[in-house]
C-alpha cells in the first residue's frame, strides 16, 4: 500500500470531483492498457517483433481516420493512437532487453555451472535477506556489460557488505550464474563466492561514470551515518526506514508486526516522501520570495538528490516520475492534473524498464496511487458529512480505506487472508508517520554539517517512531486481525467481483450508471423534494448490494466458524500444514491448555491459521529442534504467546570460537523475555496444571517429554545432527519426534536407545532418503506423519522411506496430501483427522 502521492500531501486533499474532469483518462487508459500488452510480451517468448509490427500498422491506419473522418471522434482516435504508440515503444524495448538477457557468454556460464569472474556495476543499495534467520546474508541489483548490451544480475553474498556499496559502484565478482525465470527482474542470480572493489577513479571510467560513483559513495555514507546514528537511540529503529528506507534496524518482531498492520509502506520510500521533500523545499523557497519557477526548480533538484540517496527502486522511481510531469506542467502554467501524472510516470517506468510490468511493488504502487486520486475525496467527503468527522480525521481514514480498496484484490496474490486492522493502524500513524520521515530527513541533511543537531533531530524522531511501532505491535495482536479469504487468482477475483458489486449498486442509488430501457436514478435538484427512483431500480441496486455483501459476510465468517466446527477438539497432535517446513502441536486433550509447539516453519500466516483453528492460544512450552530456517523461521509470529523454549545446542565446528550468545534464535528469545533451556539428552519435563473443568473428571496423565538427542557434551556437525529427539507421552499416547536426524544420527540413537516404540512417529527431514530404515520397525508405530510441501523441489519424502514405514505397517499421513492433520484418543487406537481429502491417486483415505 502506497501513502498518498505528491499532490494529495501537498494540497491537503486530492483535487477531484465526483466526476473526472474530461480529458483525464487520455493518458492513463493508454498507460493501462500498454502495461497488460508489455506484460505479455514479456512472458510471451518472441512475441515483441510481431507485436510491434502490428501496433505500428494499426497506430497509422488510426491516425488516418482521426484526421481524415475524425469529426467528434477525433479524440477518442488520437487517445488510440498514443496507445499503440506506447505499445510500438514497449515492443521495441522488449526485444532489446530480452537480446541482451541472452548474452552467448552468459548463458553458456549458466548451462555449464562453471564459476566465472564478472565486472559489474551496482543498481541499489545491498539489502538484508528477509528473515532473522538469514539476517547476514545480503542481496544487490547489479549489471555487467555484455557483446548484446547491459545484462541485469542478482548477486547473492554472504556477510556484511561494505558501506561504501552504492548505486554505480563497480565491483569484481566471481561466482556461479543461474538462470532466472523469464519474467524475473534479473536475466541471472549469482552467488558471490569472492569480490574485489573496482578502482574508484580508473583510466577508462567515462566523467559521468565517475560522477555518479562518487555521488553513490557520499549517499551510502550519509544512510549509514543515519543508521548508525539511530541504532545509538532507543526507539529510533523505524527513522531510517522512514527517511530513505533503510529497515536494518527493524527487528524481525517488529517488521513481523509492521506487515501484519499493514504499516510496511511507512518505511517503504515512496510518494510520501517525494511529497514532504518538494513541499518542504518550496515552502522554503517562497518564503525566501522565490519565482514560481525558482521554486520549481528548485523542487526537481531536491527531488533528484532525494532519490539518488534513497535509491532506483520501482515505487521511488515511479513517485519521483509523478512529482517531475506535476513540476513541469506547473512550470508552464498550466494546473497539474495527478491522474495524468500517473499515466505518464506508468508509461515512462515501462519504458526504462519493462519487466517492472510483472512486478508486485510496481502494480501495489500504481494501484494504491490510482485508488487514492478516485476515492479519496469522494469517501473522505461521506465521512465528513454522514459520520460527522473532522476534517483532520476524516482525510486520514479515507486515504487508507481507498488504498485498502484498491490493493485488496492485488495483496491475496501475495499474502492469504483481508487486513481487516490496516485501514484503524493506518489512521493511528498517519498523524506520526510524516512528523517523524521529516525529522529524519533533517536528521540526514544535517549530519555533515552538525552531528549535534542531527543527534537532537533524531530524539525528536525516534518519539513518532515509537508511536508507529506501538501501533503496529498492538493493531497486530487484536484478535480478528486479518480475516479469512481465500488466497491467490481465485481470491483476487472474487474480492474484485464483491468490490465491483458494491460500486454498480452505489453507481445505480446515486444516478451515475442507468438500467438497460434507460431507467436512472433522478437526479437532485435544488430546492425541489427528491423523486423516489422507480420501484425496478431500487430492486436492483438492492439485488446487487445484497449479493456482494453477501458473498463477503459468506466467505470472511461463515466459512471460518464452519471449518472450526468440523475440526476435532480433542486432538492430541497435530501436524500443521505449513509448507516445507515443521509445526507440531501436541498436547493431553483432558489438559488442553498445556500445549507444546515443536518448531515453527517458514510461513508465519499459515502458522497463525493452523494456531487460530485448533484453538492454541498459548504456547506453555515451545521446542525449536535445530535453527533451520524451515523450522524456526515463523518463530517472530508466535513468540509472545510462549511461555519457555528448548532449543538445541549451537553446531559448530572443533577449534570454532564460542558463538552461543550471537545466536539469532537466542537473542530473539531473550528479548522476548522467553527462558530458554539447551536440550540436551536425558533433559526431562512435563506439563500439568488443574483446570476447573477437570475438577470431576478422572485424573490425567498430562503431558512429559524426554529428550533423547542429541548427547551432552557432544558438539555436533551441523545443524540437522543438533536436532533435538524428543519422546512425548500426552495422555497415555507415545510420540517419537525425530526432528531433521539423518542416518548418522538415527543409527546412533537406535543403538544407544532400547526402548524407542510410539504411537506416532514425526518423519525425520520431511521424509528425506537420509533414514535408518530399521527404524519404523523398532518404533512400531501406528501413524506416521511426514510434513512436506507440496511440490517441493527435494524430492520429498523419498519412495524409500515410505517403503520402509509401509513393511513397518506404520500408516503415512502427508501434509502436502492431507493438508494440517489431526490425531486424537479414540476406543482402541488412534481416530485421524485431515484437512482435506487426498487426490485419488495419492491412496485411500486413512
Amino acid at each position: 500500500m502506497t501513502p498518498p502521492t505528491v499532490q494529495t500531501l501537498s494540497t491537503g486533499e486530492a483535487r477531484l470531483h465526483d466526476t473526472v474532469p474530461p480529458g483525464q483518462w487520455r493518458l492513463i487508459a493508454p498507460a493501462l492498457a500498454g502495461w497488460g500488452v508489455c506484460a505479455w510480451m514479456i512472458v510471451t517468448a518472441g512475441a515483441a517483433p510481431w507485436v510491434t509490427s502490428v501496433a505500428a500498422g494499426v497506430g497509422g491506419v488510426l491516425m488516418g481516420m482521426a484526421f481524415w473522418r475524425g469529426g467528434r471522434w477525433r479524440s477518442t482516435w488520437l487517445v488510440l493512437v498514443l496507445g499503440c504508440a506506447l505499445v510500438v515503444l514497449l515492443g521495441g524495448r522488449v526485444a532489446s532487453v530480452e537480446h541482451e538477457r541472452h548474452e552467448p557468454s552468459f548463458v553458456r556460464a549458466a548451462e555449464a555451472a562453471e564459476r566465472i569472474t564478472l565486472e559489474v556495476t551496482l543498481a541499489n543499495f545491498p539489502r538484508s535477506a528477509a528473515g532473522a534467520f538469514d539476517a547476514s546474508r545480503t542481496w544487490v541489483r547489479a549489471h555487467a556489460s555484455g557483446a548484446t548490451g547491459d545484462v541485469p544480475l542478482l548477486l547473492f553474498l554472504d556477510g556484511t557488505p561494505e558501506a561504501s556499496w552504492a548505486p554505480g559502484a563497480g565491483l569484481s565478482v566471481t561466482g556461479v550464474l543461474t538462470r532466472s525465470p523469464v519474467g524475473d527482474p534479473a536475466a541471472y542470480t549469482m552467488r558471490v563466492s569472492g569480490f574485489e572493489n573496482m578502482a574508484q577513479n580508473a583510466p577508462g571510467m567515462q566523467i559521468q561514470e565517475r560522477v555518479k560513483s562518487e555521488f553513490g559513495r557520499f549517499a551510502a555514507g550519509l544512510r549509514t551515518g543515519l543508521s548508525n546514528a539511530a541504532a545509538q537511540i532507543d526507539g529510533a529503529e523505524l527513522v531510517p526506514g522512514f527517511a530513505v528506507g533503510d529497515t536494518t534496524l527493524v527487528s524481525e518482531q517488529l517488521d513481523a508486526a509492521m506487515l501484519e498492520s499493514s504499516l510496511t509502506h511507512l518505511t517503504a520510500v515512496s510518494g510520501a516522501n517525494c511529497a514532504l521533500v518538494t513541499g518542504a523545499i518550496m515552502w522554503l523557497l517562497a518564503r525566501a520570495g522565490a519565482g514560481r519557477r525558482v521554486r520549481i526548480v528548485g523542487a526537481a533538484s531536491s527531488l533528484a538528490a532525494f532519490v539518488a540517496i534513497v535509491g532506483p527502486d520501482s515505487s521511488v522511481q515511479r513517485a519521483a516520475v509523478m512529482a517531475t510531469v506535476l513540476l513541469a506542467s506547473g512550470f508552464g502554467g498550466k494546473r497539474a492534473s495527478s491522474l495524468p501524472a500517473l499515466g505518464a510516470a506508468v508509461a515512462l517506468l515501462l519504458v526504462i524498464d519493462p519487466w517492472q510490468a510483472l512486478q508486485a511493488g510496481f502494480a501495489l504502487s500504481v494501484v494504491a496511487t490510482g485508488g487514492i486520486l478516485l476515492l479519496a475525496t469522494p469517501i473522505s467527503r461521506w465521512l465528513r458529512r454522514r459520520a460527522r468527522l473532522p476534517q483532520l480525521l476524516a482525510l486520514p481514514v479515507a486515504v487508507a480505506v481507498a488504498a485498502q480498496l484498491a490493493c485488496g484484490p492485488f495483496l491475496l496474490l501475495l499474502q492469504p487472508g483481508l487486513p481487516a486492522v490496516g485501514v484503524l493502524a493506518n489512521v493511528l500513524a498517519a498523524p506520526a508517520a510524516p512528523l517523524g520521515t521529516g525529522l529524519g530527513l533533517i536528521a540526514l541533511s544535517l549530519l555533515p554539517i552538525s552531528p549535534p543537531l542531527a543527534h537532537a533531530a533524531l530524539i525528536g524522531a525516534s518519539v513518532p517512531a515509537r508511536w508507529v511501532a506501538a501501533t503496529a505491535e498492538v493493531t497486530s495482536t487484536v484478535p480478528l486481525a486479518r480475516w479469512f479469504w481465500p488466497e491467490g487468482w481465485p481470491g483476487a477475483l472474487l474480492l474484485a467481483g464483491c468490490q465491483f458489486g458494491l460500486l454498480i449498486a452505489w453507481a445505480l442509488h446515486r444516478g451515475h450508471l442507468s438500467l438497460p430501457g434507460g431507467v436512472r436514478a433522478p437526479r437532485r435538484q435544488p430546492w425541489k423534494a427528491a423523486e423516489p427512483p422507480a420501484q425496478t431500480l431500487r430492486v436492483a441496486t438492492w439485488v446487487v448490494a445484497s449479493a456482494s455483501i453477501g458473498v463477503f459476510v459468506a466467505v470472511t465468517v461463515i466459512t471460518p466458524a464452519s471449518e472450526r466446527w468440523t475440526t476435532p477438539a480433542d486432538w492430541t497432535i497435530v501436524a500443521c500444514d505449513v509448507g516445507q517446513g515443521d509445526a507440531v502441536l501436541v498436547r493431553d486433550p483432558a489438559v488442553p491448555d498445556q500445549v507444546m509447539l515443536v518448531d515453527t516453519g517458514d510461513d508465519e500466516l499459515k502458522l497463525r491459521a493452523c494456531l487460530e483453528r485448533f484453538g492454541v492460544n498459548r504456547i506453555a512450552l515451545l521446542v525449536l529442534s535445530h535453527d533451520d530456517r524451515d523450522h524456526v523461521g515463523a518463530l517472530s509470529s508466535i513468540i509472545t504467546r510462549v511461555d519457555a523454549a528448548i532449543i538445541s545446542p549451537e553446531p559448530r565446528q572443533p577449534g570454532d570460537e564460542e558463538r552461543g550468545a550471537e545466536r539469532k534464535v537466542v537473542r530473539q528469545l531473550h528479548a522476548s523475555r522467553v527462558p530458554v533451556t539447551i536440550g540436551e539428552a536425558g533433559l526431562t519435563g512435563e506439563l500439568l496444571k488443574a483446570t476447573d473443568s477437570q475438577v470431576s473428571a478422572a485424573p490425567s496423565k498430562g503431558l512429559s517429554w524426554e529428550v533423547l538427542a542429541p548427547r551432552a557434551g557432544v558438539i555436533p556437525a551441523d545443524t540437522n545432527s543438533a536436532s533435538v529427539v524428543l519422546m512425548v507421552d500426552a495422555g497415555g499416547t507415545r510420540m517419537l519426534l525425530l526432528g531433521d536426524t539423518g542416518h548418522a544420527e538415527q543409527q546412533e540413537l537406535l543403538a544407544r536407545i532400547e526402548q524407542l516404540e510410539a504411537d506416532v512417529i514425526k518423519v525425520s527431514h520431511h521424509g528425506s532418503r537420509d533414514q535408518d530404515q530399521g527404524l519404523p520397525a523398532r518404533a512400531r508405530a501406528e501413524w506416521a506423519l511426514v510434513s512436506v510441501g507440496a511440490d517441493n523441489g527435494y524430492g520429498h519424502p523419498s519412495g524409500d522411506t515410505l517403503a520402509a514405514l509401509a513393511r513397518a505397517g506404520t500408516r503415512t499421513l502427508r501434509t502436502d496430501f492431507f493438508g494440517s492433520i489431526a490425531l486424537s484418543p479414540g476406543d482402541t487406537s488412534l481416530r485421524p483427522w485431515v484437512e482435506r481429502e487426498a487426490q485419488p491417486d495419492v491412496g485411500p483415505h486413512p
